[in-house]
C-alpha cells in the first residue's frame, strides 16, 4: 500500500520563487489523495502568505498553514531549538540572515505538525529548491529512515562541487566531493531536500536544534546518536534557486 506523505517547510519572504516550487512540488508522480502539505510561515512581509493561501485553496490539494508569528513556539520545540550560541539573531530575511535557534523552532513546529497527522514520511523540502517529478517516488524505494536528494550548494562559492552531504572528520565536517551517481551512499549530515521516515521522530524523537550551528547539524546528529543511518540518493538531483535572477 502507497504510504501517506506530507511535504513542507518554513518560509520567509520566498514569494519570488513559491510560485515555481509549489508547481514542481504540485507535479510530483505519486497519488495527490496521499499527500499533505504543511507550511510554517514566519514573518513574511511580502506576499508569500497569500501565494500559499491560493495554493491551499486548489481543488484536491490537502494544506495546513501554520502562521508562526501569530503562534507560540511550543515547549517541546523552543527546548529543543535553543542554543546559547548559535541563537544569536541575525536581521533580515536573506540567506544566512536570520536566527539560528529560531529556524530549529520553527521546524520543530514541522515535525510537530507531521506527529499530529497519519501520515508516514515528511519530504522536507527547502521553499528554494525545485524538487524532479520522480523524487517522492525513488526517495521511497531507497527504503531508508532519512535519505537525500543531491542539492547543490556552491553556486555562491562558484564550486559547483559542493553539495548538501558531508562526513563528519573528527570535530567537524567536510563536503563530500567525489560521490557515486547510481546508487545511494551513506552520508553524516545532509539536509535541504530529504524523506523523513515517521518512526524517526515519533518513536525515537530526534528533533531539530542550533546547538552546533545550522539546524540540519543538529537534527542529523540527533539521528546518528540514535543509531539511525543517514543517507543520500545520488540517481537524484534538485535545482536549488539561490538567488532571485536565476
Amino acid at each position: 500500500m502507497a504510504a501517506g506523505v506530507m511535504i513542507g517547510c518554513p518560509v520567509r519572504n520566498r514569494a519570488w520563487i513559491l510560485p515555481r516550487y509549489l508547481e514542481h512540488l504540485a507535479g510530483l508522480d505519486y497519488p495527490r489523495h496521499l499527500l499533505e502539505y504543511c507550511f510554517i510561515i514566519n514573518d513574511c512581509s511580502d506576499h508569500s502568505a497569500e501565494i500559499l493561501d491560493e495554493f491551499a485553496a486548489r481543488p484536491g490539494i490537502r494544506a495546513q498553514l501554520i502562521h508562526a508569528d501569530n503562534k507560540p513556539v511550543s515547549a517541546a520545540a523552543l527546548s529543543f531549538g535553543a542554543s546559547s550560541s548559535a541563537g544569536r539573531s541575525i536581521p533580515g530575511h536573506a540567506r544566512g540572515r536570520y536566527s539560528l535557534s529560531r529556524l530549529a523552532a520553527l521546524r520543530n513546529i514541522l515535525l510537530e505538525a507531521f506527529i499530529a497527522s497519519d501520515c508516514q514520511y515528511l519530504l522536507s523540502v527547502d521553499s528554494d529548491i525545485l524538487v524532479p517529478p520522480q523524487t517522492l517516488r525513488e526517495l521511497l524505494a531507497d527504503n531508508c529512515q532519512v535519505v537525500s536528494a543531491l542539492v547543490c550548494n556552491g553556486h555562491q562559492l562558484s564550486d559547483p562541487d559542493i553539495y548538501n552531504n558531508l562526513r563528519r572528520v573528527g570535530d567537524h565536517y567536510e563536503f563530500i566531493r567525489y560521490f557515486p551517481r547510481d546508487r545511494i551512499f551513506p552520508v553524516d549530515c545532509t539536509g535541504a531536500a530529504y524523506l523523513i521516515r515517521r518512526d524517526v521522530i515519533e518513536d525515537y524523537g530526534v528533533r531539530y536544534s542550533a546547538e552546533k550551528g545550522g539546524e540540519d547539524i543538529g537534527f542529523c546528529e540527533s539521528a546518528v546518536r540514535q543509531g539511525i543511518g543517514l543517507y543520500c540518493d545520488g540517481r537524484l538531483e534538485c535545482q536549488h534557486i539561490m538567488e532571485e535572477k536565476i
